[in-house]
């Protein structure tokens, strides 16, 4: 874990995870200097103290590390010139390529969504099926993999529909996005223990296009791959 004297641990981040930018050309730029970087380190202890703050809020690089993400705070340079911090998550698979896969299941004009309850919204949500890319899989094995365990269907035919940012202020990784025509067959899905998956909900576009409209679905990798699809002419919604 890195300490508050270097930046170290960049070299542990993916390429585009280590640029530093330029605070000249308008960009937040992360400080190298180790004299820098701990005027920024007793600064930011200070302000943490007058807020009334005791927790490790001055501390700088990787602050946690776990199986699924790494959670670091960069020392900073920002195109005022003024000095300061700033957070970010990376996902783990996202050290190494894309961070997993969200997939836009299609047959006969019909698209497949999951119910799934999501923790850090504290509710059910309507999704796309998605998730994380395992350590050494490719995309397509990935897509198959997810596909197996949320829909239980084989693919025709993948198309890709291009790469998703899902919340630029704060994850470092993206996920890449595929339009799957399936196979016939009843879905038979083989979820992962863990999962808190409902039911398999069938759309078409025009109620799809409802569902957006009414807020039902919500999440950000799921607007992004239909708009995605809607742009390449794959999907027509009316919004």
């Amino acid at each position: 874990m890195a300490d508050s004297s270097d930046t170290h641990y960049l070299q542990r981040l993916s390429s585009d995870a280590r640029r530093r930018g330029d605070h000249s050309k308008g960009e937040i730029e992360i400080v190298a200097d180790p004299e820098t970087i701990a005027a920024i380190v007793e600064e930011r202890r200070r302000t943490l103290e007058t807020l009334g703050f005791s927790n490790e809020g001055d501390r700088l690089g990787i602050l946690v590390e776990d199986e699924y993400v790494l959670v670091v705070r960069d020392p900073v340079r920002f195109p005022s010139g003024k000095l300061g911090t700033y957070l970010r998550i990376i996902e783990r698979p996202a050290l190494d390529g894309a961070a997993g896969v969200v997939l836009l299941p299609v047959r006969d004009e019909v698209m497949f969504l999951r119910e799934v309850f999501r923790h850090a919204t504290r509710r059910w949500e309507l999704e796309l099926p998605r998730g994380f890319r395992r350590p050494g899989e490719s995309l397509a094995e990935d897509v198959a993999r997810e596909l197996a365990e949320e829909i239980g269907l084989d693919a025709r035919e993948t198309v890709a529909l291009g790469a998703i940012a899902s919340n630029t202020g704060l994850l470092a990784g993206t996920a890449e996005a595929f339009l799957v025509r399936l196979g016939p067959g009843e879905p038979q899905p083989r979820p992962e223990r863990e999962e808190a998956f409902g039911a398999i909900v069938t759309l078409t576009a025009a109620q799809l296009s409802d569902k957006v409209r009414s807020g039902t679905i919500r999440d950000g990798y799921t607007l992004s791959a239909l708009l995605l699809a809607q742009s390449k002419r794959l999907l027509t919604l009316s919004f």
